[in-house]
């Protein structure tokens, strides 16, 4: 009998079936589990047998990709841009995302020829501050400047600052008020017919005669009646900003301080680059993508009795302002007992940090599970100002496209 005892509490012991491994093994193809010190399963198999001895085709073909992946826009506006993605590798969001910091180029300040500067600023200080500040100047209208090419209006922008700080004269001879003790961005004046220093510095516009005006007039036309005979809709790049029209993103921003007497003269010199040579070339403050979250309540959708109690303080504790959780009744509200259920998964990360290091406590492993999509994500981009959000993704997707071409064109 004795016997007979132990062998029935072995076969109460049943190994998991082949459906709840098979269904393990797509949580994990699928899902990314969060731990309270390391998350698992982060891996992704490309191979297209990875899951074979468990049925499940791994293989990746194009109409596969063109049924699932979505794209759908959440919040734009002149500075950002939030959408999300579904349907894609982790690789390749993760691909838009290094595109967008370094690849993407921009127009910004390269060289700085200082005729004077008394201010107290030092020249090379003063030359990377201004290397920073955003250019509002269309990149694709212009071309990179060559190592010893002659500057001319396609590969250069060229500004002025002729600032000095002085104290205004009044006419009962008392003190007037300080002139000019804050230089900002505004001081920058575009030079749409090139230098203004002497001929041996070699930065005149010399290879064409037309004002660099005229040449963006003239590739802003091109542009807009490609767009027009391919049926897109011609938006203004700059709201209501002349594109012809180059200037500084914001003319607000502070660039040095300066007491009666002292002088800034110099010329700024912008051309074409990437974030990868160097930050300011980037086109975006920051870029960044999160997974999908999903939380489960593990073999039922709701938490209830003491855990519940537990769960929601736990959470109220951490962040009064934002509640991804509800009470609700439970079967249908008798004796006034209550449940927690999920209604905002997205919510707030907050929340989510706070859940998963409540499953780090002794047993609530069992109860509560935190998952991230691996192929869905919520995307944000933010612009500098130099191009719209919207279309830098854009630009993004053609870098990304002619790698693509590039590496085909090898094999």
């Amino acid at each position: 009998m004795a016997g007979a005892k132990k062998d029935s509490k072995k076969k109460s012991k049943n190994p998991t079936s082949l459906e709840e491994i098979a269904a393990n093994i797509q949580s994990q193809r699928t899902y990314v589990t969060c731990g309270p010190d390391e998350n698992r399963h982060t891996a992704e198999h490309q191979y297209s047998g990875a899951y074979a001895s468990m049925g499940i085709d791994n293989t990746f073909t194009m109409e596969s990709f063109r049924e699932n992946f979505k794209m759908w826009i959440t919040h734009m506006d002149d500075e950002k841009v939030v959408f999300e993605m579904s349907g894609i590798s982790p690789a390749i969001a993760n691909a838009f995302r290094r595109i967008l910091i370094a690849e993407v180029p921009t127009m910004a300040i390269e060289k700085v020829y200082m005729v004077n500067n008394t201010s107290i600023i030092q020249d090379e200080v003063f030359a990377h501050r201004l290397g920073l500040v955003p250019i509002r100047a269309d990149p694709r209208l212009f071309e990179y400047k060559a190592e010893g090419e002659t500057y001319n209006e396609r590969n250069t922008i060229v500004f002025k600052m002729n600032v000095r700080c002085y104290r205004e004269k009044t006419d009962d001879g008392s003190k007037g008020p300080l002139m000019n003790q804050h230089v900002y961005t505004n001081e920058l004046v575009w030079l749409p017919k090139g230098s203004e220093l002497p001929p041996d510095e070699e930065s005149k516009f010399t290879a064409f005669t037309q004002s660099q005006a005229e040449y963006l007039k003239e590739k802003n036309d091109e542009s807009a009646a490609n767009a027009a005979a391919a049926g897109e809709e011609v938006i203004p790049l700059y709201g209501a900003n002349d594109p012809n029209e180059i200037a500084t993103v914001n003319d607000d921003i502070l660039l040095c301080k300066m007491v009666a007497g002292q002088e800034i003269e110099l010329e700024a010199h912008c051309t074409k680059g990437q974030g990868k040579e160097h930050a300011k070339w980037s086109p975006v403050g920051t870029t960044w993508y999160k997974m999908v979250p999903k939380i489960e309540f593990i073999g039922k959708d709701f938490l209830d009795g003491e855990d519940a109690e537990v769960f929601m303080k736990e959470c109220n504790d951490f962040d009064l302002n934002h509640h991804c959780y509800r009470w609700f009744d439970k079967d249908g509200g008798k004796k006034g007992e209550k449940c927690v259920k999920v209604v905002n998964e997205r919510g707030c990360d907050f929340c989510l940090e706070r859940v998963r290091t409540l499953t780090g406590e002794p047993g609530w492993d069992e109860k509560v599970r935190v998952l991230k999509s691996k192929s869905h994500f919520i995307f944000t981009v933010e612009t500098t100002g130099q191009l719209p959000p919207d279309i830098l993704f854009k630009e993004a997707v053609k870098v990304l496209g002619m790698k693509c071409q590039s590496v085909l064109s090898t094999l």
